[in-house]
């Protein structure tokens, strides 16, 4: 019995790296000359969308970044959380779907809709190359540049991103400039903020010179500049100045989108105040009318011994004090 035990231990051992081959074996890699998109089976149709994605993106950056991508960029569809934090070399949050590598030219993607993954993919491709296009002073970029850009290129901006806007401008919640880094520190709702205020911010820095777009303040922040100092120089404009702008451009261009859901919730509020409006006539009528009938009652009984004829019977003098009704006439038998 020993014997058989230390086979079946020794061909399991032996066993283990074929094993280990074959379940590597069953990733897949969809190529091109600038992109390599690694996936699993079941995301086959994934990974031709992420491949013309890329592709296309790979151009647009190309002309926003003004830069060529001499190498290959590897990007993962990964298949369990295990796997993306395994491949990132980090514990990320649930909610993180994508990583950007640049020392490794490496993207690391969580499988989304057809939809979805473009953009994700166009986001992520960004980073690879902005480093790229940055080289040693790829460090002085802010976070909010870095990610700003990523979702410019990408049109990474949704309903959700002006919701989240409209919702810090109405509450006076608004990130300036210097409280942007901070922010993508905080909670899940601070770090949805600096997202999308970090898109707003460099597309109204895109719009002031559109010829050059951002490539005016990368070139500043190359040569080592402090952030504000390279807002100016790049702009031709004091920083204070734009940051007013920009932020007054956030708060009225955004602010609608929860103007329209408070408007519905007004009409609605309305329909129930007239509705309660008219209840409370239609009761208030009916009271009325049961009074009127209530009274004709007693004017028949207190007429019964009259003779026969037409009668006009006056009301008592309290009874002329309630406002004249066309309905409260004096009833005539």
């Amino acid at each position: 019995m020993r014997v058989i035990a230390w086979f079946t231990l020794i061909a399991l051992g032996l066993g283990a790296p074929v094993l280990a081959q074959e379940t590597e074996a069953q990733r897949r890699v969809l190529g091109t000359e600038q992109l390599r998109i690694l996936h699993w089976p079941q995301h086959d149709d994934l990974a031709v969308i992420g491949r013309d994605a890329g592709n296309t993106a790979i151009t647009r950056l190309r002309s926003l970044l003004d830069m060529e991508l001499e190498e290959r960029v590897d990007i993962y569809i990964v298949r369990s959380q295990a796997e993306f934090d395994e491949l990132t070399g980090v514990q990320n949050k649930p909610w993180v779907i994508g990583r950007a590598m640049p020392s490794r030219l490496r993207v690391v993607v969580k499988p989304r809709g057809p939809q979805r993954l473009p953009e994700l993919i166009a986001h992520e491709l960004a980073h690879i190359m902005l480093d790229l296009r940055m080289g040693e002073a790829a460090h002085r970029l802010p976070r909010w540049l870095h990610e700003g850009i990523a979702k410019y290129a990408a049109r990474d901006f949704d309903d959700n991103d002006r919701r989240v806007i409209a919702d810090a401008a109405l509450s006076e919640e608004l990130l300036r400039i210097d409280d942007l880094e901070a922010a993508f520190r905080g909670d899940r709702d601070e770090v949805s903020l600096a997202y999308a205020q970090s898109y707003t911010l460099v597309q109204y820095l895109s719009d002031i010179r559109p010829a050059r777009g951002i490539s005016p303040l990368l070139e500043e922040l190359e040569q080592g500049r402090d952030l504000r100092l390279a807002l100016g120089l790049a702009f031709q404009r004091p920083v204070p100045e734009m940051e007013r702008e920009w932020l007054e451009q956030v708060r009225t261009g955004y602010v609608q989108h929860v103007a329209r859901p408070m408007s519905e919730a007004l009409i609605g509020a309305m329909f129930v105040i007239a509705f309660a409006i008219a209840w409370l006539m239609v009761r208030r009528r009916s009271a009325r009318i049961r009074e009127r009938m209530r009274r004709e009652e007693q004017l028949r009984e207190t007429g019964s011994g009259l003779p026969p004829g037409p009668y006009t019977i006056l009301r008592t003098p309290m009874e002329r004090e309630d406002p004249v009704d066309d309905d409260d006439r004096p009833v005539i038998e």
